[in-house]
């Protein structure tokens, strides 16, 4: 240790540039790397002290370069990081064997940048040159770059050393060409103490001593394929790893989960599935995996859900860990979600990335919708397929209906805009494009489309038309396409937001004229932008027989000869296979609103969904009276399936938030009570044998909503079974697994300080991560000022046992609560500063500012965000957009109330007094 302390003193310096030489260097202005010199191979040799009073790490770091450009600057990445000073970077030329002078370098902190100057030497095309750097940097806790994680195993504290470089943090670990298109070969080295072991993308090689400290080795691991930063990782730990059961693979790749040695049986679940998703995608693709093993593990603390590292995997506890007699359903698809994505990931962003992020959704896109593909068929039980469009569609059109949101392909203009990037537009809007353009491609050709682009690109970088390129080339001349693929699908990707398509019949002609329209939430818009898509449509009037037409993007409507008589409704996008809303006249909803009325069924389920979805929706805008809607929603008292309950209760919900300070949210939820009690009592409060996966997930709902408008029955089953448990705290059966999170939720509502201290010290004490989750939720519930403020304090300080990387759950679900929606904006407000520290280059402050300002809807917040996004509070760190975009939906929920907020209480009064919806 005398040693690690005298090379500290004496050899390091932490390099600022040279005031001496003012000139010496030239002067790089772009915040993006120059193409001048390429790395072409990484050697890299890093040696983490995981130690109390030592978190630091010694590296080298050793490229290979090609030039490409005559050039005097070597302009690469460097995120706090300190540089030998004893010759600690030095540039070679290969071809004559000696070092290349160099005048000087600096680092550019505000870009993270390293600009290194030669002297009096120009680096020449088509040599290769190699740029060596020795340094120090630290093994941070901020869950990012190469950083330490703690655990608890036997009472005793336990580090793991750990890392996420996604999308910009490869920089922070060894300096590094931290762009997702420079892709090289690394051959990576680890150090470790004896009694730890190392893991890298690759397998071990090799393990040697080393010379200098004798309890520690040197693992070397075997070279890579050409890959990029960022999905680059290393592991050096205690944990333990369990072997997957054999399994068919192309190429017997080794598949192995690794946890804390005490959580080892909650991996079986991911042990098993995980080898099941790699053997099914090598089959959809016909590309084999090509690394020779997957390791995947479960990290304690971790800033997003997964991330998938080539080879080498790393997970939330939560989306890994399963016990199959305390964890719910919704963990399990949790879970099943997050690993198959990862896995689809080793394709669709490994084998072929994209150039840059502007084009995220080409990984992140492919990913989510190709999870669901792949589920459908390697655990159908989840029925994945039948949720797509509540959880993606649905979803993402309340943040494409913005100004503020963006395009799926976007020049991204500075580095912390790339943060900005990963919302649910790529996550969300991406595999919603995607499967419309399956839809009307045809799933084989889209098939054969993507293994063709994978094998074009493959170990290489790919831009979006690259992947219409491949998909132009799959016999496609039979499907009559209105223009060619590239022309379509820009329409989608490179347009910002989505379209709103109105129907509007002739009944006596039997025709409609259909026309398109960007779809807004905010009435006040710039009148002067007027896109256009390329839509295909499709219609049906019995779901029986479905019709087919494309409005095309040079024109804003066509007219259709419809197969109906005038007493037939007519739907169209039919199953919302399509990303756009649709909205009809006055007429053709009653017609609809009828037949749901007389039989619901002759509508399929997704239909049903999306007609609740549009409806509510456009008539917050105005284009469709409010009561039309709410007609519409009284077929709801017969409705009984997943997806229509669900996207009812996402839009109810709104008009909760939107209506509880006045005196119409008791009679609105008295409507919702009104219509969900006969499949509340249907389905019943109890879990039956050999009920489906969705039937459970409708009940969960269906508890949480009546507990929440306060039915006698549910509130008080939850108390008495919380009381249960409280009584018997270590009985793990108190009550299904999968409804722990809606009971404990509503008991701890309708209770006291009791419960919720009781709900605290089972989170504190738990091993289940998944029920430490449920039980953070739980908390959030509580009815007390106090209780809630008090847990967004713990959510900030490292001592209270609230994981950093649950921070954000924290206040997203005390968000969620009424009671603090405004409370915790104002928290976040007060600590922005700490926050932006929190959460420095990670999506993550982002998310949670779009979290938290869903419903905030008064003058005061408006004025606060205003002054928040002019740097009132200091900088936006990476919220930059979530704040904009914040900053809207409080100016839409202002509007509402101004426009909208008369029309809703006049049709609630109605139906309060005569069980009909009338403004008269």
């Amino acid at each position: 240790m005398l040693f690690r302390l005298v090379l500290l003193i004496f050899t390091l310096v932490v390099i600022q540039g040279t005031a001496k030489q003012p000139r010496s260097i030239p002067k790089y202005t772009d915040w993006r790397l120059p193409h001048w010199v390429l790395p072409r191979h990484y050697k890299l040799r890093l040696l983490p002290f995981i130690e109390e009073g030592n978190f630091t790490i010694d590296g080298q770091v050793d490229i290979l370069l090609e030039c490409m450009e005559p050039t005097t600057m070597i302009v690469l990445h460097m995120a706090e990081i300190r540089i030998a000073k004893d010759e600690g970077l030095q540039v070679y030329d290969l071809i004559e064997s000696r070092r290349v002078p160099i005048q000087s370098y600096i680092e550019d902190k505000t870009r993270q940048l390293l600009v290194i100057g030669t002297k009096n030497e120009t680096l020449q095309v088509g040599k290769y040159y190699k740029l060596s750097i020795r340094f120090v940097s630290q093994l941070n806790d901020k869950l990012n770059g190469f950083y330490r994680a703690s655990y608890t195993e036997n009472g005793i504290k336990k580090y793991i050393a750990t890392t996420q470089f996604s999308p910009t943090d490869a920089r922070r670990a060894f300096p590094c060409y931290d762009e997702p298109g420079m892709k090289a070969v690394f051959q990576i080295t680890l150090g470790r103490q004896k009694s730890r072991i190392a893991h890298s993308n690759m397998p071990l090689k090799r393990t040697y001593q080393n010379e200098d400290l004798p309890d520690y080795v040197w693992d070397e691991f075997q070279k890579t394929l050409p890959m990029s930063t960022y999905i680059l990782a290393f592991i050096v730990s205690e944990f333990e790893g369990l072997d997957s059961p054999e399994i068919d693979l192309q190429d017997r790749t080794t598949f192995r989960t690794w946890t804390m040695p005490s959580a080892g049986k909650q991996t079986e679940y991911a042990r098993i599935l995980g080898p099941r998703v790699l053997r099914y995608f090598e089959n959809y693709f016909n590309i084999s995996f090509p690394l020779p093993k997957i390791d995947m593990f479960a990290i304690p603390d971790f800033a997003v859900s997964a991330m998938e590292n080539w080879g080498l995997i790393t997970y939330r506890e939560t989306a890994l860990l399963h016990d199959p007699l305390r964890s719910s359903t919704a963990d399990k698809q949790k879970l099943s979600s997050v690993l198959t994505h990862e896995i689809v990931h080793q394709w669709f962003g490994n084998l072929v990335t994209m150039e840059f992020w502007s084009d995220l959704w080409l990984k992140e896109g492919f990913a989510n919708y190709l999870m669901y593909v792949g589920l459908d068929v390697v655990e159908p039980s989840l029925q994945m397929g039948q949720q797509f469009t509540v959880q993606e569609t649905q979803k993402v059109f309340a943040v494409d209906s913005l100004l503020s949101s963006h395009a799926m392909s976007m020049p991204v203009k500075k580095r912390n805009e790339i943060n900005g990037l990963f919302d649910s537009i790529p996550y969300a809007k991406g595999p919603a494009v995607i499967r419309m353009f399956a839809g009307f491609l045809g799933h084989k050709k889209f098939q054969q489309g993507l293994t063709s682009y994978l094998n074009n690109k493959k170990y290489q970088s790919a831009v979006d038309d690259d992947l219409w390129k491949a998909m132009s080339n799959q016999s496609i001349d039979a499907l009559d396409l209105p223009a060619d693929i590239r022309t379509i699908m820009t329409s989608w990707s490179l347009q910002t937001g989505y379209p709103i398509v109105t129907v509007r019949r002739n009944y006596d002609l039997q025709t409609a004229i259909v026309t398109q329209e960007r779809f807004y939430l905010l009435a006040s818009r710039n009148s002067s932008e007027f896109p256009l898509w390329w839509i295909p449509l499709t219609y049906t009037t019995d779901f029986n027989t479905t019709f087919q037409a494309w409005i095309l993007g040079t024109e804003d409507g066509i007219e259709l000869e419809l197969p109906s008589a005038p007493t037939d409704w007519v739907i169209f996008n039919v199953d919302q296979i399509g990303y756009y809303r649709v909205n009809y006249d006055e007429i053709n909803w009653k017609l609809i609103t009828q037949q749901l009325l007389k039989d619901h069924r002759a509508i399929s389920t997704f239909s049903r969904s999306q007609l609740l979805d549009d409806s509510l929706n456009i008539a917050r805008t105005g284009s469709l009276p409010y009561y039309v809607a709410f007609e519409l929603s009284r077929y709801l008292r017969s409705e009984r399936d997943y997806a229509p309950w669900f996207s009812a209760f996402k839009s109810f919900n709104y008009l909760d938030r939107m209506l509880y300070q006045t005196a119409s949210k008791d009679k609105l939820r008295e409507y919702v009570k009104w219509l969900l009690l006969p499949t509340y009592e249907q389905i019943g409060f109890d879990e039956r044998k050999g009920d489906s996966h969705l039937v459970i997930s409708n009940r969960n709902q269906l508890i949480s909503w009546a507990c929440r408008l306060g039915v006698a029955e549910c509130v008080n089953n939850a108390t008495v079974l919380y009381k249960s448990w409280m009584a018997q705290p270590d009985n793990n059966n108190w009550v299904k697994p999968n409804y722990k999170r809606a009971v404990a939720c509503a008991a701890i509502a309708n209770s006291g300080d009791e419960e919720w201290d009781f709900a605290l010290e089972r989170y504190l004490s738990t091993d289940l991560s998944s029920e430490k989750e449920m039980l953070l939720y739980a908390l959030s519930c509580s009815s007390s000022p106090e209780a809630l403020n008090t847990l967004l304090e713990w959510a900030l300080d490292a001592n209270s046992g609230i994981r950093r990387q649950d921070s954000a759950t924290v206040f997203g679900s005390v968000s969620e609560n009424p009671i603090g929606s405004s409370m915790v904006f104002d928290f976040v407000l007060f600590h922005w500063d700490k926050m932006v520290k929190e959460f420095p280059s990670l999506a993550v402050l982002g998310r949670l500012v779009d979290t938290i300002s869903q419903t905030l809807d008064t003058e005061t917040h408006l004025e606060n965000l205003v002054t928040l996004s002019e740097g009132g509070r200091g900088d936006l760190g990476t919220s930059t957009r979530a704040v904009q975009q914040a900053l809207e939906r409080t100016r839409i929920n202002l509007e509402w109330k101004k426009r909208r907020f008369q029309t809703v209480t006049k049709l609630l009064d109605s139906w309060s007094r005569v069980q009909t919806f009338s403004l008269t």
